[in-house]
């Protein structure tokens, strides 16, 4: 595959998330103050504005809550997978992350449960989702 990816903006409160993905390790933030789920990554709690965040693993597991799929790529090597489905998958953790969706387009739909599986794409790897295995 073609090292010509794009790659993400990489704020620096997401720092550990970046790490964590080189170690294929979904990770999402928690406050220590009033335990919500905080995505995306800040430098205070969103809920409670308490600046005492850590990093937990996510389980990797989930159920997409929104898609679309794509049918013409905005860049060659985009273009070069089409069609491919990006959309919103809600993990068990209780928040939901924007993401590629690899299954056949007409196989996927809202409430499907999903797993983490890890690509490289260019210099960064990434998270990208797939039906779940039973079990």
């Amino acid at each position: 595959m073609s090292e010509d990816w794009p790659q993400p903006y990489r704020l620096p409160d997401a720092e550990p998330y970046w790490a964590a993905l080189d170690e294929e390790r979904l990770t999402y933030q928690r406050c220590d103050s009033c335990s919500e789920v905080v995505w995306p990554a800040h430098s205070y709690c969103p809920h409670c504005s308490a600046r005492s965040l850590g990093w937990e693993q996510s389980q990797g597991r989930g159920t997409v809550w929104s898609y679309s799929t794509i049918m013409r790529g905005p860049t060659p090597v985009w273009a070069a997978i089409v069609p491919y489905t990006v959309g919103f998958v809600e993990l068990a953790e209780g928040y939901r992350l924007f993401t590629q969706i690899e299954a056949e387009p007409d196989a996927i739909e809202i409430g499907m449960p999903v797993e983490v599986r890890f690509v490289r794409r260019g210099e960064q790897t990434l998270p990208v989702f797939a039906p779940a295995t039973e079990g």
